[in-house]
């Protein structure tokens, strides 16, 4: 079978090669792949920043975001053959936290995951994956159920910021995302659904699709080039998407007292003038509260799942129009090597030699 593979630690070795196609068993469902959508995590590994190929493999399938419908499986499951699914990314090691189901907050850090990690994930044709970390899509979603594995990265994220604060009487209004990339929408349209007043900040000018996708959505586009971070005021959520660590600092000073922010980035190592006293003091001060958040659990993906659909109800086709291309397998590099314009990329294995129009649009910060 046809898939999309790397060999993790080389730089630019993404390629499209005929691999064995994988066999059902009874701990495994087989799966074949509809859509795959292709993110900042692809892009990095095939940099050659990290990846881990499966024991036994001297090469990794790439694609970690998967719509597939279940060929076959063996077994009892509340998952059946012909089912539209969506498999989540992480698989547990042996650690507390992992046996108690939440493989997303691993305390020993030898978990595995799709795409990324010791396993072979779905840019194939076909794909194999433990069923009991399958998640149904209604049929109804079908064109738009790709994007939940982003979804579910955006629901753990807000979801703990709203636990955090239950040990105390906390009424959020206003919410700053800093970002406009897939995953800054995603938790724009996610925040505007708890009926907070948002705030999505990127570099972009006004008027980009970006900027109409978060305007459609009832949230203010702020253009960093328009308007300094400094000057937005104070906000009592901040969702930090962006992996720029200035822009994180910039933005700790823009959290109210009580306020909590979220770091859902990653960030390269970086030398910065930052005033620790003054930071620590206003952290203290304010009982703000900063944390990062990694991964999801199945949990956010079965809210996920809901949230979509109420998403497309409160604000129709914005997930349907972030998506500015689809391209076939054998066009992968369309999706590894993105234009300027594109938001999200989706590789489809279901569909002939066709290709969706571009949107051009300004990158996000």
């Amino acid at each position: 079978m046809k898939a999309v593979i790397v060999k993790p630690g080389e730089k630019d070795s993404v390629h499209l090669e005929d691999v064995p196609r994988p066999t059902l068993s009874s701990s495994n469902a087989l799966l074949k792949i509809k859509r795959v959508g292709i993110d900042g995590t692809d892009i990095e590994i095939n940099s050659g920043s990290y990846g881990e190929c499966p024991t036994g493999s001297d090469y990794l399938i790439l694609g970690h975001e998967c719509l597939a419908v279940v060929e076959d499986i063996e077994g009892s499951s509340s998952i059946q053959k012909g089912d539209l699914v969506v498999p989540t990314v992480r698989r547990p090691d042996d650690c507390p936290n992992c046996m108690n189901g939440e493989p997303d907050m691993c305390l020993k850090g030898e978990y595995k995951e799709h795409g990324i990690r010791g396993l072979h994930g779905f840019a194939s044709e076909f794909g194999v994956t433990d069923p009991n970390f399958l998640i149904k899509i209604p049929q109804d979603l079908e064109n738009i159920g790709v994007l939940l594995e982003p979804v579910s990265v955006a629901e753990k994220g807000i979801y703990h910021t709203f636990k955090i604060q239950e040990r105390l009487k906390w009424t959020p209004r206003k919410a700053l995302v800093l970002g406009s990339g897939p995953l800054g929408l995603l938790t724009t349209f996610l925040l505007r659904l708890k009926g907070l007043e948002v705030s999505t900040v990127a570099r972009g000018a006004r008027g980009s699709l970006k900027s109409q996708l978060v305007e459609r959505a009832g949230a203010e586009y702020v253009s960093t080039a328009e308007k300094p971070l400094n000057t937005l005021g104070k906000f009592d959520i901040i969702m930090e998407v962006t992996g720029v660590s200035s822009v994180a600092v910039d933005a700790q000073q823009l959290l109210n007292a009580n306020g909590v922010m979220c770091f859902l980035g990653v960030y390269p190592p970086n030398t910065l003038s930052l005033d620790v006293g003054k930071a620590y003091t206003d952290l203290v001060l304010g009982n703000r509260t900063y944390f990062g958040s990694v991964n999801a659990n199945k949990r956010d993906f079965e809210i996920g799942v809901s949230d979509i659909r109420q998403i497309e109800k409160n604000f129709p086709a914005v997930l349907r129009d972030m998506i500015t291309k689809t391209v076939p397998l054998s066009e992968y590099k369309a999706a590894f090597y993105p234009d300027k314009g594109d938001i999200k990329i989706l590789l489809d294995l279901s569909a002939g030699e066709k290709e969706t129009k571009v949107t051009p649009l300004e990158d996000s910060i």
